[in-house]
């Protein structure tokens, strides 16, 4: 099967817009910046968010089938031992991350939602 030279140049256009087009990436987890990137912490947080979070709650956090986060956690949750709690027990449609997850990798998503989003 041969394919057309058109469609493969259009494929070959697309990918390359999809790799380098726009300035933002709203569909992508933010990455800790500055003096957080140098929290290893941080960086375990972002990596466990992409993982197991962003798939409810939005790769920004801005909700979806789970609520927002970005922006609001640290309201909703003015101490962050009742937000690790949440996370590790499960509430309502949040499922419990005990077991699943380390006390330390809770902690770090934790931290990540509340100094990252």
């Amino acid at each position: 099967m041969r394919i057309p030279v058109a469609t493969i140049v259009l494929v070959g256009a697309l990918a390359f817009g999809a790799a380098c087009g726009g300035k933002s990436q709203p569909n992508v987890a933010p990455q800790p910046k500055g003096t957080q990137a140098k929290d290893a912490a941080l960086v375990e947080g972002r990596s466990v968010f992409v993982a197991k979070c962003q798939k409810c709650h939005g790769p920004r956090g801005q909700g979806g089938v789970g609520p927002k986060l970005a922006g609001v956690v640290t309201n909703a949750f003015p101490n962050i031992q009742n937000q690790i709690n949440v996370v590790t027990n499960g509430a309502g449609a949040m499922p419990a991350w005990k077991g699943k997850l380390t006390p330390a990798q809770i902690e770090a998503v934790v931290r990540y939602t509340r100094e990252v989003l």
